[in-house]
């Protein structure tokens, strides 16, 4: 509200008009009431008519009263100036964040669930642009960094349904999965079928995502793979983590399993390396502790404050506002016939 005090201001008159106004009626009608006694006439009250017509009036009047409170009640607000303030803190603008997850066969159990754990922590963002890649043999960028969050969260939500339905039956070779997870993860294979979950290359990708390298900006990967390599990529893990650390770019490792063996004890070393933690996906607090650690980072300061945008309103309250009137205007009438 733009003027809050004026609620009370405006109520408090409506409340002193109306009794004052009430008060004089009242005394003007007893000082001109000539009362007249008629014998025999008491039988009238007993008269389906009279009952009829005295339940009419007691409906017409608690209908006014219930539309003079609306009316002075949405007048009050209409006084008040309800405004909508928006800040928009564009520090905020300074984060970009990239979802850089492994759709090898080995991740498909626990890709839905992960895909969950992203839209969680997309919901908590104000501000940040998120990416969204998947790679096993290849990267496939699904969508690049935007702070659209309603597209986001589609995408989030699309990625969860179809691994979630994806997987058909579990076979001597792998999985049998549907067309729709077949066309989904279409690009994240290698042609040759000679290697797959190839880390070091998913990360380098991800790290490729962020644009305006010549801005101070916070960026941030959150890496989620269980390291299983299979065949020789273009990059080690080690490799892309440098090739991270280059570009200032910190790694955040979603890891499934509870038991980290030697391929997790890895790639927890290299994501450290870079400022970030390794999460396990099996704690239940792993998701608020990754939107912790984002929040705890250094954002950022570009050109500008943080900016209020205030928009009036008053339309809903000023149509309350005629509708009582009309309503007013239209029972006074209807006591007249």
């Amino acid at each position: 509200m733009r003027y809050g005090y004026l609620i009370a201001v405006v109520l408090v008159v409506i409340v002193l008009g109306a009794a004052i106004g009430w008060r004089r009626v009242g005394l003007k009608l007893h000082a001109s009431e000539r009362r007249g006694w008629v014998a025999n006439t008491g039988y009238v009250r007993n008269l389906p008519r009279y009952r009829t017509l005295m339940r009419k009036t007691r409906m017409i009047v608690a209908a006014l009263l219930a539309v003079f409170c609306v009316g002075a009640a949405s007048l009050a607000v209409v006084a008040a100036n309800p405004v909508d303030r928006r800040v928009e803190d564009r520090r905020l603008a300074s984060r970009d964040i990239v979802l850089c997850l492994d759709a090898s066969g080995s991740m498909l159990d626990y890709d839905s669930e992960i895909g969950e754990a992203f839209k969680t922590l997309v919901e908590h963002f104000n501000g940040e642009r998120v990416s969204l890649y998947l790679w096993s043999g290849r990267s496939v960028r699904k969508f690049p960094l935007t702070d659209d969050y309603p597209m986001v969260t589609e995408y989030l939500d699309e990625l969860s349904s179809v691994l979630r339905n994806g997987i058909l039956a579990r076979t001597s070779n792998g999985y049998r999965i549907s067309r729709e997870l077949a066309k989904y993860l279409e690009g994240t294979d290698d042609p040759d079928e000679q290697v797959a979950s190839q880390i070091g290359d998913g990360l380098a990708s991800c790290v490729l995502g962020f644009d305006h390298t010549d801005q101070e900006r916070s960026r941030t990967v959150i890496l989620a793979s269980d390291n299983e390599v299979v065949g020789q990529g273009l990059y080690s893990l080690s490799e892309a983590i440098d090739f991270a650390k280059r570009q200032k770019v910190e790694v955040i490792g979603l890891f499934p399993g509870d038991y980290l063996g030697t391929d997790g004890e890895d790639m927890k070393n290299q994501v450290e390396s870079t400022g970030g933690r390794l999460y396990k996906m099996t704690s239940s607090d792993t998701v608020d502790s990754i939107i912790k650690d984002i929040e705890a980072k250094q954002v950022n300061e570009i050109e500008g404050d943080a900016r209020v945008t205030v928009t009036d309103r008053v339309g809903t309250p000023a149509g309350w506002l005629a509708v009582a009137i009309l309503s007013f205007l239209g029972l006074l009438g209807v006591t007249r016939l």
